[in-house]
């Protein structure tokens, strides 16, 4: 059954809201540990007592990674383009709103970045030093514009450009972005070859480098080419899994993360449960990671293929109006940039 417009940018949305749910919990925890204390992670838990980040959320409860991508929605939807300044001013509404609700709600480059904008300081230096997964872990609403669209590759990377300046506005986290935007904008497109599919991101990845400063950060195209190797040579799922996770450690640096995402993806086909499911239990950035690499798997495969008790468990415990939002995208398409 050819899936729709809704069906898609629901199912990316649903992606994200219910990897970072599913991988709050183990976030930052080593493999071994996270299957010595849940065994295999495939429903939502609460975090340990004293989580580093996590604290004080409950099972099923999302973080940042949701959160930011729906404040891009909004921002997105209310200036029918990319406007940096307007992209602030969402994310401070953010951090506001969960500044005390649990351990550590935002990344330090976000987080670096607000507290100098704050300050007075210019958006255009404010995220010179961002080298880590924030900006790509919100970027997937820019995908789903631009792949409704049929933008070109160009098009989206200006746009990824503009939405990571303020926060993130280095090399590596532009080409961090621009992969998993582009990834994104493939799948709503229909696109569901592998191949042509980690192609496509290599190649937003490297063009991506253009844009922003440049920090001392491995190739993210380079380490996506070698994490796919892996996956294709794969006989086992949990034992490639465990390769990549010696190998990258998918922690909250755009390098080590973005590829082991787009990896876990690869590695269960485009499926939404099995990618989720992958990086909540590799270790590492889990709940960003889920959250990435659910952005596209749901895009590629539409709502229905995200367990409904997932679904159903990140409505109780969020606000979340996920429908809403994918209609307000669906609206705002024949808007953007006029």
């Amino acid at each position: 059954m050819k899936l729709s417009n809704y069906d898609r940018v629901l199912g990316s949305l649903y992606g994200i809201a219910t990897g970072d749910a599913l991988g709050m919990p183990t976030s930052f925890l080593r493999p071994e540990y996270i299957k010595e204390k849940f065994g295999w992670v495939n429903k939502m838990y609460d975090p340990e007592k004293g989580h580093i980040f996590h604290d004080g959320l409950h099972a099923g409860e999302v973080t940042d990674d949701t959160e930011q991508a729906i404040a891009l929605i909004i921002s997105f939807t209310r200036c029918k383009k990319v406007e940096p300044k307007d992209v602030v001013k969402e994310i401070v509404k953010w951090a506001d709103r969960v500044r005390n609700k649990y351990a550590a709600p935002y990344g330090p480059s976000t987080e670096r970045a607000l507290k100098a904008i704050a300050n007075g300081e210019d958006i255009r230096q404010t995220g010179k030093q961002g080298n880590t997964n924030g900006g790509a872990m919100r970027i997937a609403p820019l995908g789903i514009i631009h792949g409704l669209k049929e933008s070109s590759l160009d098009e989206l990377i200006q746009d990824v450009y503009l939405t990571c300046l303020p926060t993130h506005n280095t090399k590596v986290s532009n080409s961090a972005a621009a992969a998993v935007a582009y990834g994104v904008a493939l799948a709503i497109r229909g696109v569901e070859d592998m191949d042509e599919l980690i192609s496509g991101m290599i190649e937003a990845s490297i063009v991506a480098e253009k844009n922003g400063y440049a920090v001392t950060a491995p190739s993210i195209a380079k380490r996506i080419e070698v994490i796919y190797d892996v996956v294709k040579k794969s006989t086992d799922d949990e034992q490639t899994m465990l390769e990549i996770y010696d190998l990258f450690g998918g922690g909250d640096l755009s390098a080590d993360s973005v590829p082991v995402a787009i990896g876990m993806f690869a590695l269960a086909g485009g499926d939404p449960k099995k990618a989720i499911e992958f990086c909540a239990n590799i270790g590492g950035d889990c709940d960003t990671n889920a959250a990435i690499a659910g952005a596209m798997a749901g895009a590629m495969k539409g709502v229905e293929a995200i367990p409904e008790e997932w679904r159903r468990e990140v409505n109780r415990m969020n606000d979340l109006k996920l429908e809403f939002y994918t209609q307000e995208m669906l609206d705002l398409i024949p808007l953007w940039n006029k």
